[in-house]
């Protein structure tokens, strides 16, 4: 059985994303913001050879992986307000969501939202999807 190492710090990052049938090129030019990444409904994806389902815009945290998921968040949270407008309506459009995903190597260090991070993501309107990977265990290798 292979050990986790535990000394491995955990890693965080958020992002912005719209799914839809639409071409991400007007939507960057409806945003006036280039996306972290995005494809095109009908594209082949390069990791599996497989026609993608759906169009896919998203914009994602600027930070290192080690900064905490909270600092991630109100990263994207600033990037979309560089245009709050045009990012609120494109939300309410395709339903925006904003993706947390967190790898724990060692520990859960807890996780909250702040009234003023609530407020912000209800004025985008956003869906808020976790995706946190526990790769730790607390039971002790007697070997």
């Amino acid at each position: 059985m292979r050990q986790n190492d535990m000394s491995q710090p955990n890693e965080y990052y958020a992002y912005f994303s719209v799914v839809g049938s639409f071409d991400p090129a007007e939507i960057t030019q409806r945003l006036g913001t280039k996306p972290t990444e995005s494809w095109r409904q009908g594209e082949l994806n390069p990791h599996n050879g497989f026609e993608r389902k759906f169009s896919r815009w998203s914009l994602y945290s600027r930070l290192e992986r080690a900064s905490a998921l909270e600092l991630h968040i109100a990263d994207v949270l600033n990037q979309l307000d560089a245009n709050s407008t045009a990012f609120r309506q494109l939300s309410v459009e395709f339903g925006g969501i904003m993706q947390l995903v967190a790898y724990f190597h060692s520990d859960y260090p807890g996780f909250g939202f702040e009234p003023n991070v609530v407020s912000r993501l209800a004025h985008y309107s956003l869906t808020i999807d976790f995706d946190f990977y526990y790769l730790y265990s607390d039971k002790r290798d007697n070997s």
